[in-house]
């Protein structure tokens, strides 16, 4: 009993190692969904021969085996092929270009707003008026280019005195208020609406709007 869990850790140890030299080298936040599943099958292949008295060594060698030689002929198959990797691990989406939120790729990737605000904030940047350009990468992550007027050098090389930076506030969601978060603000839903109809703009109109104590509101429409 003792011994057949030793040969099966080890053989677990080496199918590890082998399967982690398919997938080659990545960082964590570089791993895709498919290779999220190929862990898991993986630690179930272990785990089976582990806890599983009917499961011989050799059986969970020829599992190994049949693994391995599968997740090699998936990636070998995405590598070669383009439509192929498309299929299997999904293509990149551009999430803002020219400094509008694409809302078409938002709704197909199931994210909302916030969501993208936190990616974008993992990275330092605290505005979507921030971003010239933003992409969803398969891995989940957000690769991001921003304006060339908000890079913090050129502000530091040329300016004597820079204002303090502040937070925005996203207050209108798909043509609907956020009253929790414009509480979070010293304004309210009337200078809000009054803001708007300055502006021309009609809530049911506005995809989102975005207001920072230094730039103001930023909004954009569906059209």
């Amino acid at each position: 009993m003792f011994m057949s869990i030793i040969i099966s850790l080890g053989i677990g140890i080496v199918g590890v190692i082998i399967i982690t030299r398919i997938l080659g080298k990545k960082q964590l936040s570089q791993v895709t969904p498919i290779d999220f599943v190929y862990v898991l099958i993986l630690g179930g292949i272990v785990e089976e021969g582990l806890y599983t008295t009917q499961t011989s060594w050799y059986h969970i060698a020829f599992t190994f085996v049949v693994w391995g030689l599968m997740v090699w002929t998936i990636e070998t198959l995405t590598q070669r092929y383009d439509k192929f990797r498309n299929l299997i691990k999904g293509t990149n989406n551009v999430l803002v270009e020219d400094g509008k939120v694409n809302y078409k790729a938002l709704r197909k990737n199931k994210l909302e707003i916030e969501q993208l605000r936190t990616l974008l904030r993992m990275q330092s940047i605290f505005s979507l008026k921030d971003v010239e350009y933003a992409v969803l990468e398969t891995s989940g992550t957000v690769s991001v280019l921003e304006k060339a007027e908000g890079e913090p050098l050129s502000k530091a090389d040329y300016l004597e005195d820079i204002d303090r930076n502040v937070p925005s506030f996203l207050l209108v969601e798909n043509g609907e208020i956020h009253q929790k978060t414009l509480k979070r603000t010293p304004k309210d839903e009337e200078w809000l609406l009054k803001e708007l109809s300055q502006k021309g703009v009609e809530l049911k109109d506005i995809y989102f709007a975005e207001w920072d104590a230094k730039s103001g509101l930023f909004i954009q429409t569906y059209h």
